[in-house]
């Protein structure tokens, strides 16, 4: 799933979600498309990210993040 579409992503179903004017853009290995599209409009939330993908997305921008050193501070 992509917020934007990619131009060589020919195949990516565009899914509204929330009343949003913009889609979200889904692909899929595996499964069928229109299941996975099916799936990423049926997932929870109002808005037009899925809950789920929001909370993933902030712990995996939180992990990126560079980390402080964990000790005592010379202070």
């Amino acid at each position: 799933m992509a917020k934007t579409a990619f131009l060589s992503a020919t195949h990516a179903v565009p899914v509204r979600r929330g009343g949003a004017a913009r889609p979200l853009f889904v692909t899929a290995a595996g499964v069928p498309l229109a299941d996975a599209a099916a799936l990423v409009a049926a997932m929870a939330g109002e808005f037009r990210l899925p809950d789920a993908l929001r909370r993933v997305d902030a712990l995996a921008r939180a992990r990126a993040a560079p980390s402080t050193p964990a000790g005592p501070s010379a202070t």
